[in-house]
């Protein structure tokens, strides 16, 4: 796999961002990182990665914000998004989804789980 893939990571939780980070880098992937909806959709527009991943609570921009913005755009909307959430609420996921979001997962998921799912979106 190449070193060169790029995922994006946005998290207001700081042990998070840092747990993807680890896990993703330690797999071989580039990552990118963001603190809020509003610079994960400048980050992606900017460094066009292979994925993002979007918490859905963030300050200044939300995750289904961020993702309607991301897929509403020419440039980015080919980018395909997986959404992190920790209540799981089906109408968010719900509205994810209809926003063009591939799948969601529920935190905390597993280390393998996360990297099947990465790994099952980007082949």
């Amino acid at each position: 796999m190449s070193t060169t893939t790029k995922i994006l990571v946005a998290d207001d939780d700081q042990d998070m961002l840092d747990m993807l980070d680890s896990l993703l880098t330690k797999a071989g992937y580039t990552v990118i990182r963001a603190e809020n909806g509003l610079e994960a959709v400048e980050k992606t527009r900017k460094e066009l990665p292979a994925l993002v991943m979007l918490d859905i609570h963030m300050p200044e921009m939300d995750g289904l914000k961020a993702c309607k913005e991301i897929k509403s755009s020419q440039f980015t909307k080919s980018v395909p998004v997986i959404m992190l959430t920790i209540k799981g609420s089906m109408s968010q996921i719900q509205r994810a989804i209809s926003y063009g979001a591939k799948t969601y997962l529920t935190k905390p998921a597993s280390p393998e789980e996360i990297l099947k799912v990465v790994k099952s979106i980007l082949s």
